[in-house]
């Protein structure tokens, strides 16, 4: 009996899991309508339209407009009370650390957006190189396959912890909430 009920935490852990990660993504995709709006706005009636970025510009503003805005962002959340992301705290979620919840935090967080961050490098670089450099296909690899293998420890390891989670000593556990 004991055991189905560990079975039964765990199933809805990682089901609870998956639905604070769709939240999450809303808010992700909120930030990005809200930076796209701003952005357009700027080239728009600022500058008469989109200018010509290089590469590196390209792979700049990526990184410093997007993922590192959300990389913040969910450190903050994540490192203080009530130590969950928006989409953690709509699912009842929180991370439990150890010690030095902040800094745990923001490598927590930098790790689990590193395949975002990938996925731009190899995408901004493929675009202007065709795709055909070893950079493009290595980063693009590597953006699947660290997301892939993050699921596949949350549903293969008793625990449910991934690679961002074991690295920190943290874990992602239900709120009891008191009526």
């Amino acid at each position: 009996m004991n055991s189905n009920k560990a079975t039964n935490d765990e199933t809805s852990v990682i089901l609870t899991r998956f639905k604070a990660l769709f939240f999450d993504w809303l808010f992700i995709c909120l930030y990005l309508l809200i930076l796209l709006s701003i952005s357009l706005a700027l080239y728009f009636l600022v500058l008469d339209g989109i200018p010509e970025f290089t590469n590196i510009q390209s792979q700049l503003i990526a990184t410093l407009t997007s993922v590192l805005p959300i990389i913040v962002i969910f450190s903050m959340m994540e490192g203080s009370e009530p130590f969950a992301s928006w989409g953690k705290r709509k699912s009842n979620l929180k991370v439990l650390y150890n010690n030095q919840p902040l800094k745990r935090s923001i490598v927590r967080n930098t790790i689990k957006f590193l395949p975002w961050q990938l996925g731009h490098m190899s995408t901004i670089n493929g675009m202007y190189h065709d795709f055909n450099t070893l950079y493009s296909m290595v980063f693009f690899v590597l953006s699947m396959a660290l997301p892939i293998s993050y699921i596949l420890m949350v549903f293969l390891r008793k625990d449910s912890r991934h690679l961002a989670d074991l690295l920190t000593k943290s874990k992602v556990v239900k709120v009891e909430r008191s009526i």
